[in-house]
């Protein structure tokens, strides 16, 4: 909590340079205030079927209590497209389910802020593309991804991205595993950080990286995921888990391939009645490779079974 403290004060919201009320058009109101900060009084504001393209260092800030009493409705595939250095906090963005493929799509930026957001009914909440320097606060995701497709839409879909933090809120999937929706996934990446945050239901594994590199994955906990808890494959070198717990996951705890990758530390990570699907050799760490590769302390299972080697 005292990071979080620490960084509101560091990240405190610049003054309103404007104040918009229910109704009012976004879309000139970004373009007006380019670069500046622009506040929303509780109420609905909708986007149409046009992206909002947020100009390079604006703030965007609902001024309610609550992030549900400032209500962003947008029709687009893509919701909202933010520039480099945008700050988006405290308002719900609300998608029309699968037709929005992106809630928020950061696409070669750096410098974005997502704080106290909910973002809800598109197909991904959340993605990274080719970008750096971006950081996911308290924000809740949910009722995301499209259940006919077959496929394992992610919440959160991060690619060819560096230095990513996602810090608390919460991952809501379908609990349509396994193969299912709404997975935090991270592809070829370096320094992705997911610290805090709770997953609940995902349909696939709860957290999914590939190739990802000095990535750490901390004090999470995840109940119910459609396949593995923790699923780290395919050259994701100096990864970490720590003080993480997993629960009731249809696949084992966690899945790390030491034999693609090198060097994987797990500590202090708990794992308690998974394998409900009867799939990986042992409730904990499931190890592609050598166990004696992977270093661990301080974890434990339920049932027993905290390391184990798989394929």
């Amino acid at each position: 909590m005292v990071s979080l403290i620490l960084m509101c004060a560091s990240f405190a919201a610049n003054a309103c340079n404007t104040t918009l009320s229910s109704g009012a058009n976004l879309h000139t109101a970004v373009a007006t205030y380019a670069g500046q900060t622009i506040c929303l009084n509780a109420g609905t504001y909708n986007l149409g079927t046009t992206t909002l393209d947020i100009p390079a260092g604006t703030t965007i800030e609902g001024l309610a209590a609550s992030r549900d009493s400032v209500v962003i409705n947008s029709s687009a595939v893509r919701a909202m497209a933010p520039g480099n250095s945008v700050m988006l906090k405290n308002f719900l963005l609300n998608g029309p389910g699968p037709a929005g493929e992106f809630g928020i799509l950061s696409y070669q930026r750096s410098g974005l802020i997502l704080w106290g957001l909910r973002i809800q009914n598109f197909l991904i909440s959340i993605g990274v593309n080719g970008s750096s320097n971006v950081d996911i606060w308290d924000t809740f995701m949910r009722y995301n991804g499209n259940v006919s497709n077959g496929i394992a839409d992610p919440n959160v879909w991060i690619n060819d991205a560096n230095d990513v933090v996602i810090l608390y809120g919460e991952v809501i999937g379908r609990a349509n595993g396994p193969g299912g929706d709404g997975e935090i996934a991270s592809y070829n990446s370096t320094g992705v950080v997911i610290d805090g945050t709770h997953t609940v239901d995902v349909g696939a594994s709860a957290m999914y990286m590939v190739n990802c590199d000095y990535c750490r994955i901390s004090n999470t906990v995840t109940h119910r995921p459609g396949e593995w808890g923790i699923d780290v494959v395919s050259g994701s070198d100096h990864f970490q888990a720590n003080n993480n717990s997993v629960s009731w996951a249809k696949f084992g705890g966690a899945v790390f391939d030491e034999a693609g990758s090198i060097g994987g530390t797990f500590t202090g990570n708990s794992f308690n009645n998974n394998r409900q699907m009867g799939v990986g050799a042992c409730n904990g760490i499931n190890v592609i490779g050598n166990v004696a590769g992977v270093t661990q302390s301080g974890n434990t299972s339920t049932p027993s079974g905290v390391i184990c080697k798989f394929n």
